[in-house]
């Protein structure tokens, strides 16, 4: 990944060395919470006085907190607005209180970004709507998206991407990877409840995958089994039919035979064409509607030019700090416990031609 020399010469302009400026940036872009340990394996240093002066320079700065976890532990919450203006992110959640878990999700979300480095990140809300909206072509619709009501006014506020859990790029690859968080939850339901969450978005993309981040591999199986069973399905519509239907729908449209439509039928031609958009079978519409090439002939055509959809799901282990948490943390790192869990990709049509996916916070004031 690639620092913002903006803001890391902000960060060093308020008395931290580059090293300090840039763990900075990635603890208030990723995670908000930081421990002293995850602050040495970034700097590859050694216990000892260099990670006390950073942790009493950013205390003393008045720039974060601490907290006392199990076996003495410290958590460090970054909260200062001065800090996330100078990274150009001060309205990021990440500056407010949380609870336990919720700190827990947020040091294994930095554990992973801290391992790997050479990703390329999608950081902020803008940054994914951007990408999904701007370079797929992705309708802001089928984005996961939570309202929220203001208390005063009763305006709403739509927010998208509210999990905040990486979204990244492996090297020289374009296929964007998403994440899943775990911290230990007792069942599979809110890995359930993201799936529903971003079902539109995975509908619409011709390739999804997923890492699932946990500190033990217990429901790696099962988390697999879910993600399969719900985001890897046989799309219900040929990609042929769709695509002659929209041809019908377009040409009546533009002859101006508005009585052969319904609400309905006004409705998928309005899906169809966003489906389309970028389609290469959109080359061959004038074609087809002087009646040069055959209904048959588009249908095949179609079905050629759709490419395949891919599905995958991983898993990986992170640290998470868990003796922080845990009375008992689970400690086995042997190559049998970290195994990823990975399946072959699927083999079926891409969407648009899919079918359809139904679907103690306190502000912490100026320092």
């Amino acid at each position: 990944m690639t620092f913002p020399e903006n803001s890391i010469e902000n960060l060093c302009g308020l008395g931290y060395t580059e090293d300090e400026a840039r763990f900075l940036y990635l603890v208030a872009t990723h995670s908000g919470y930081f421990t002293t340990r995850q602050f040495l394996t970034f700097t590859g240093a050694k216990s000892g006085d260099r990670s006390m002066a950073f942790t009493q320079k950013v205390l003393g700065k008045g720039h974060a907190t601490a907290r006392l976890l199990l076996r003495n532990g410290r958590v460090y919450h970054l909260f200062s607005r001065i800090v996330y203006r100078a990274i150009g992110r001060e309205n990021l959640r990440n500056r407010r209180e949380h609870g336990a878990d919720h700190i827990r999700s947020r040091l294994m979300i930095l554990d992973f970004v801290l391992a790997h480095l050479d990703y390329t990140y999608l950081e902020t809300e803008q940054d994914k709507i951007h990408y999904f909206c701007s370079k797929l072509s992705v309708p802001k619709q089928c984005l996961p998206t939570k309202r929220y009501v203001a208390a005063i006014g009763k305006r709403t506020t739509d927010r998208y991407f509210v999990g905040k859990f990486p979204m990244f790029f492996e090297p020289h690859s374009p296929v964007v990877n998403f994440t899943f968080i775990d911290p230990g939850w007792e069942n599979l339901k809110s890995f359930e409840n993201h799936l529903f969450a971003y079902g539109r978005l995975f509908n619409v993309l011709q390739d999804v995958r997923l890492t699932y981040l946990a500190t033990r591999a217990r429901r790696f199986e099962a988390a697999q089994k879910m993600f399969l069973s719900m985001v890897e399905q046989v799309p219900k519509t040929d990609p042929g039919d769709e695509a002659l239907r929209y041809f019908q729908l377009r040409k009546a449209w533009e002859t101006k035979k508005y009585e052969l439509f319904s609400n309905n039928d006004i409705e998928l031609l309005n899906k169809l064409m966003q489906q389309f958009a970028k389609h290469p079978c959109q080359e061959r519409y004038s074609a087809w509607r002087n009646g040069e090439v055959s209904n048959d002939f588009i249908q095949s055509l179609c079905r050629d030019l759709t490419p395949v959809r891919q599905v995958s799901f991983q898993s990986e282990l992170v640290d998470g700090q868990a003796a922080l948490f845990d009375a008992k943390p689970n400690r086995k790192t042997n190559h049998e416990t970290q195994a990823k869990v990975k399946t072959a990709d699927s083999s079926t049509f891409s969407p648009p031609f899919s079918s359809g996916f139904t679907q103690e916070q306190k502000e912490v004031s100026e320092k």
